[in-house]
């Protein structure tokens, strides 16, 4: 008798097991719908879409181009700062090294706004 209950048992056993090799799918289904129910929703970004940034860059960088006669000193500048924050941002975005916020305002400066654009540019963000 104890023989018989083995045998059905393990018959049982692998019964099921092949069902659930031939369901494999069904049950990868099943375990995706369950875990997307009661999984927290994917953070939110922290810093603003990477097309926000090229557009406010664009922005920006025309008023730093064609400021209008007789702007203030103190507005020039501080679009100026703005441009150089955009910038910054973007280049963190895209994984470009930035040495523009290290530095006081100059030629050095100056020089490395002109080649953090260069490299932008390299990097697909169009700043026209």
């Amino acid at each position: 008798m104890a023989g018989l209950v083995a045998l059905v048992a393990c018959t049982l056993v692998l019964g099921a097991a092949l069902g659930v090799v031939l369901r494999l799918d069904e049950a990868g289904r099943a375990v995706r719908r369950v875990r997307a129910r009661h999984s927290p929703p994917p953070p939110a970004p922290t810093a603003p879409a990477i097309e926000d940034l090229a557009a406010a860059v664009r922005r920006v960088r025309r008023d730093v181009l064609a400021t209008a006669p007789g702007t203030p000193m103190a507005r020039r500048r501080g679009t100026v700062a703005a441009y150089d924050d955009l910038l910054a941002q973007a280049a963190r975005a895209l994984g470009v090294p930035d040495l523009l916020t290290d530095l006081r305002e100059g030629t050095d400066r100056e020089a490395e706004r002109l080649r953090l654009e260069h490299l932008l540019r390299e990097a697909g963000l169009a700043l026209e």
